[in-house]
């Protein structure tokens, strides 16, 4: 994702430029991957568990990785316009509820699903759920522009308990050694960054910028800061995904050629190389 496209100064009323739907298209790759490597990991499993690990694992990671933008890279003091970061913040409010709901719904079908799993995972995500929704309701008695502070420290709580839930995901989706688990976690929590940042920009970014061109500067800044993330995210992606295929069918290629799984697991690589030809292209830009 380049900033290029949320700094984009779109006049109201006008038709995005073709180049704003990159950022449309990097978020369809991204859950394109995760469906790809859920289907990967539960092959075999029933429909419903594979659908339920796979939006909850969407869900949570959009709302982990929206909060990270929200909490770290969002600074409502830069825009020359408070009313410009005041509608940022509605903006990310919509998001932000659409995002809790989704969790809960996702996360009980997948608990649902999954009757017999380890009880630390199953208790991370049981109490991520009752968290979330108790969490929201005090952002949502808070008024805009009111008691920041207040805010601040339960949208933190949010993203903590947003947290607690990928740990517990990741512990559910291998339970079997402490290293496998740092690994998986490691690898939900970079798609969770990276998808997360998707949201923002696709949801929030983008319609900001097209309806207001005077706060298009400050979230390109803003952008570019989430920008200098993405190469990291790549890597790590890349580097657990691999450790993780080798774990489920070995290093030789041509067990993998001979799995059941290896349709879905070139699925997921060619998404990733496409994902990694857009961040390379925007880094030689410097866009």
């Amino acid at each position: 994702m380049s900033e290029n496209e949320s700094g984009s100064r779109f006049p109201p009323g006008r038709a995005m430029p073709a180049r704003a739907f990159k950022p449309r298209f990097v978020l369809g790759l991204l859950v394109v991957a995760s469906f790809g490597g859920v289907w990967v990991a539960r092959f075999g499993a029933p429909i419903a568990t594979r659908a339920a690990t796979w939006l909850v694992a969407v869900a949570a990671g959009a709302l982990a990785g929206g909060l990270y933008w929200r909490l770290a890279l969002f600074d409502g003091a830069a825009f020359d316009d408070a009313a410009d970061a005041r509608r940022v913040s509605a903006r990310w409010r919509r998001v932000e509820t659409v995002a809790v709901a989704a969790f809960a719904v996702a996360g009980v079908a997948y608990l649902a699903t999954n009757r017999a799993s380890p009880a630390v995972g199953t208790g991370a995500i049981g109490v991520a759920l009752v968290a979330a929704p108790l969490l929201w309701l005090g952002l949502r008695r808070s008024p805009p522009g009111r008691k920041r502070e207040r805010q601040s420290t339960l949208r933190t709580a949010l993203f903590a308990a947003a947290l607690v839930a990928l740990a517990g995901f990741a512990w559910l989706e291998t339970g079997t050694t402490l290293a496998d688990w740092l690994v998986r976690l490691v690898h939900v929590g970079a798609f969770a960054l990276w998808i997360g940042g998707a949201v923002w920009h696709n949801f929030v970014v983008l319609p900001t910028a097209r309806a207001r061109s005077d706060a298009a500067a400050t979230l390109k800044s803003q952008a570019r800061a989430f920008r200098r993330h993405v190469p990291v995210l790549v890597a790590l992606l890349l580097a657990t995904g691999v450790y993780q295929t080798a774990g489920l069918v070995g290093f030789s290629l041509s067990a993998l050629a001979a799995s059941p799984v290896a349709p879905f697991v070139g699925l997921k690589v060619l998404v990733l190389v496409l994902l990694t030809g857009l961040v390379a292209a925007s880094v030689v830009r410097g866009s």
